[in-house]
């Protein structure tokens, strides 16, 4: 995009902040790609519970990353399919079940290696934007922007609290609230991958704004860097 050159757009912040909504939402409005990196270690997830069950090792995991093979494609509606394997794995990656494992595999060193050489990959052929914990620190520390998006813990269990809504869910804002929290520090003091603002990202706080301004913050500093580029 700047002199034919691709660029990278990374937007990290903890659970519930807004990242991958934001991130869609900008990817439409520039024509980037938008790549899910979560999805990606839910479907390796996927991939090892379906070779070993919940009793897999490590040494299982590191060995099916030789089979394994990732795909994901943005679409114009702004929802993201993931494949794997030539399979499109976007909802049954979503499971409970998926999620409370996923933790494990995504801490595996191997793993993470993995997803971050096929995300770079990408990023060799696409101008993409990105969102994690990890992206603009570890990932891509080269990003022609970097955002760290965050929201405080209210803010982030009543948004949680709506999504379960939707879902015809009641749940307690309190226990959410000590989930978001627990979530918080598990995520910053990972071995690897861990949640960190980048020393040179832009901080947005979500709490008092819409997605719409956020959306649009972040448009116009993406424009103005390129400008310059």
């Amino acid at each position: 995009m700047t002199k034919n050159k691709n660029i990278v757009i990374a937007i990290d912040g903890p659970a519930g902040s807004g990242k991958s909504s934001v991130a869609r939402e900008v990817a439409k409005r520039m024509g980037l790609q938008y790549i899910d990196s979560g999805a990606l270690y839910r479907a390796i997830t996927l991939y090892v519970l379906e070779k070993s069950g919940e009793s897999f090792t490590p040494e299982d995991v590191c060995r099916y990353l030789n089979t394994i093979h990732l795909e994901q494609v943005f679409n114009a509606d702004g929802s993201c399919t993931t494949i794997c394997n030539g399979i499109d794995v976007s909802e049954k990656i979503r499971s409970e079940t998926i999620a409370s494992h996923i933790g494990k595999i995504s801490d595996i060193v191997e793993v993470r290696h993995f997803v971050n050489a096929r995300m770079r990959e990408w990023a060799r052929d696409h101008s993409i934007i990105v969102d994690g914990r990890d992206i603009g620190t570890v990932v891509f520390p080269d990003a022609i922007i970097k955002i760290y998006l965050d929201a405080s813990v209210d803010e982030r269990a009543k948004r949680r609290a709506l999504e379960y809504s939707l879902k015809g869910k009641d749940v307690d804002r309190d226990e959410l609230k000590t989930q978001i929290r627990l979530r918080d520090e598990q995520d910053m003091k990972r071995e690897f991958g861990a949640l960190k603002k980048s020393d040179d990202a832009i901080y947005l706080d979500t709490s008092n704004i819409t997605q719409n301004e956020v959306v649009q913050s972040i448009y116009s500093l993406i424009n103005t860097k390129i400008q310059y580029c």
